[in-house]
């Protein structure tokens, strides 16, 4: 009577546990991922969305050249800022590890943080003061006689734009390469030396590869988060558009919400081809094993 009584319990602990996680799924997820999709395929007519099933909406954005020109290079900005971030994280992530203490390099890695507690707005506007004509690098170069005129190009260009993705995406790749490399054991390590592995080949053979979940986990979030953004584009790109611009434009000129959700459905298709080819490559859920 007991056994079958906990046995019925146990049986019921499951769906009482995932239930809520479920629901939240359901309503803050799919609900508006299918409102998205429903619109769609809605039409668009002089201002107004009218509820008669079409493709107009993606023949008129997804399918057009010009819009295909700017998939091509936020695809490409993704990918560079991705690679940038890695360039740039993985030494950070490898320093905290092997040459910090455990608390010092987690204190420190936590430090990185410290930049969100401001608006994603300020940090991108704070490089108008040092990259501009008259920011704070111009003015040192010109004054060490380096520059006889600033430099135009530190702002409202590709450079300025690779800069503020990079400061504010460089801690979602150092922090899961930070986790992996942190579970590496020790004495994978020192074997490696004791068959008189150089540090370059203990790095290859042991060090690298038992990192990649992280950098996989890295990678997709500065993907993901790089060619969602909105704010650094907008301020920091000189007037190149990415989707995320011209998902906005599309609203906010015309109120074609057809076009927009077809845009941000082709996004999001876009972004789930990316993590799932990532996942294919690596394991990532070794990371949790550790």
């Amino acid at each position: 009577m007991a056994s079958s009584l906990r046995t019925r319990l146990e049986q019921a602990e499951t769906p009482l546990l995932v239930g809520p996680t479920l629901l939240w799924f359901v309503i803050f997820l799919l609900f508006p991922l299918g409102v998205i999709l429903y619109y769609s395929f809605l039409t668009y007519s002089s201002f107004n969305v009218i509820h008669e099933f079409t493709l107009e909406a993606w023949q008129v954005s997804v399918f057009d050249e010009t819009v295909y020109n700017v998939f091509i290079r936020t695809l490409t900005i993704g990918v560079a800022v991705t690679i940038l971030t890695l360039v740039f994280g993985y030494p950070l992530a490898y320093f905290l590890r092997f040459y910090m203490g455990q608390t010092s390099g987690i204190v420190l890695l936590l430090f990185l943080v410290i930049p969100f507690w401001t608006s994603s707005v300020i940090r991108t506007l704070g490089w108008y003061p040092i990259l501009g004509r008259t920011g704070v690098i111009n003015k040192v170069l010109l004054n060490l006689g380096v520059l006889q005129e600033p430099l135009s190009w530190l702002l409202f260009s590709p450079f300025s734009q690779v800069v503020g993705y990079i400061q504010n995406y460089v801690v979602f790749m150092a922090a899961p390469i930070y986790i992996s490399l942190a579970q590496i054991d020790p004495d994978l390590l020192d074997a490696s030396e004791t068959l008189r592995g150089n540090p370059i080949a203990t790095f290859r053979y042991v060090t690298w590869p038992l990192s990649l979940p992280g950098v996989i986990i890295g990678s997709i979030f500065v993907f993901v988060l790089s060619i969602g953004n909105f704010t650094i584009p907008q301020f920091l790109s000189g007037g190149e558009s990415t989707i995320t611009t011209l998902i906005y434009l599309t609203v906010n000129s015309g109120l074609n919400y057809p076009a927009a959700a077809a845009l941000s459905i082709t996004l999001l298709v876009v972004i789930f081809i990316f993590v799932i080819g990532l996942t294919r490559i690596v394991d990532i859920t070794e990371i949790s094993r550790g």
